[in-house]
């Protein structure tokens, strides 16, 4: 009879904890979380040698077993669990009721290194957790689309950019340049070589960023010079004036290219070029309205020999008759022994190929200005 009696008490004790049990984790109160810990311990107590009870997430069981292995209590429950679960054993003792808690796992993707993979993590782990885990290491100039310490959902995504840098150096060409000057010494349509040119070199030195081996940025932190280009400078014939100067406000010019007001004119005269290396100093000065002039040898200054007619400081136009030969807005600031050659002008070149170009000609020379009269 008290054998009954024992058996019909079991089952309306675990009746009860069942029901007990779907409260806790229904509302999780805790009234039913102490109800169910004293039925337990005191059954357990009166009854049997222990009572387990088994949380599969969010469903739980209640067994009663004499049995101490977790793995055996799961079979007698027809609990199916995988290698892949993590499984929790609080063993039972006298007066106590056991645990075996069961936690599946869920399904995440990290891409890295260039091999996208499925792995799964449990529930609580962060991104730190699943990456050393998994032996990923994380430097700190790579991009990772989740913080380390976010908490890990299923079907999330992790996609992890290594970012690199490198130094890089080339050898880059250095275009010359090409200065052209306009003159009426040569013909018109013609050109001719000053100088010529010659390409540079230099060394550039670029800091390159990778993102997974691509370059996705560049900057330049280094150039050295190793050979200078050297400018072409060329004569383009034009009819253009050789002379820098301009008067043309005071002495404009007519149709013809001839100065409108002139004090004479010499007509025909044997004019030779000549030029100085570094800077050329004339032998005078010329003043204009108590201005101090050019007193050193540029296109434009002119040497004479008769300098009681055109003294220092006089301003002429000198050209050809048919315009073929310009040299333009004069200023006498030179003279010269040239006169036995029957030369009455030396006109100046900046560059001494240009003064061999002239030769002799004869031109005609427009006095516009002498100082003091």
């Amino acid at each position: 009879m008290t054998e009954v009696l024992q058996n019909r008490s079991l089952r309306m004790f675990l009746r009860s904890l069942e029901v007990l049990l779907r409260c806790v984790f229904s509302s999780a109160t805790a009234v039913a979380i102490a109800a169910v810990a004293f039925f337990a311990v005191r059954f357990t107590a009166l009854y049997l040698d222990h009572v387990v009870y088994i949380v599969d997430e969010d469903s739980a069981t209640v067994t009663v077993t004499r049995e101490q292995d977790y793995q055996k209590i799961l079979e007698d429950e027809a609990f199916s669990v995988s290698p892949l679960d993590r499984v929790e054993y609080t063993a039972a003792a006298p007066g106590r009721f056991g645990q075996i808690s069961i936690q599946h796992p869920f399904q995440v993707s990290l891409s890295v290194d260039g091999v996208d993979r499925d792995l799964y993590c449990m529930e609580g782990d962060t991104v730190a957790d699943l990456l050393a885990a998994n032996g990923v290491e994380l430097r700190n100039a790579d991009k990772i689309t989740h913080p380390r310490a976010t908490v890990l959902m299923p079907g999330d995504g992790i996609n992890i950019i290594r970012v690199d840098s490198r130094r890089v150096e080339n050898e880059v060409v250095i275009p010359y340049k090409t200065v052209e000057k306009h003159t009426s010494v040569i013909k018109n349509g013609s050109t001719r070589y000053l100088q010529y040119g010659a390409e540079g070199l230099k060394k550039e030195t670029w800091e390159e960023v990778l993102e997974d081996g691509e370059v996705v940025d560049r900057y330049k932190v280094r150039e050295d010079i190793l050979k200078k280009p050297v400018e072409a400078h060329v004569l383009i014939g034009d009819g253009s004036p050789i002379s820098g100067f301009d008067f043309s406000d005071q002495y404009p010019l007519d149709a013809n290219g001839n100065p409108v007001n002139y004090i004479s004119v010499l007509r025909n005269q044997k004019a030779t070029g000549y030029h100085r290396s570094g800077k050329a100093w004339g032998s005078g000065y010329w003043t204009t309205k108590g201005q101090y002039g050019v007193t050193y040898c540029q296109a434009g200054t002119v040497a004479v020999v008769r300098l009681n007619e055109m003294p220092y400081g006089t301003k002429l136009y000198i050209k050809t008759p048919d315009n073929k030969f310009i040299y333009g807005y004069s200023v006498v600031n030179d003279t010269g022994e040239f006169a036995s050659n029957g030369v009455t002008v030396d006109l100046f070149y900046d560059t001494y190929t240009e003064s061999v170009l002239n030769g002799a000609r004869f031109v005609d020379i427009y006095i516009l200005e002498i100082p003091g009269r």
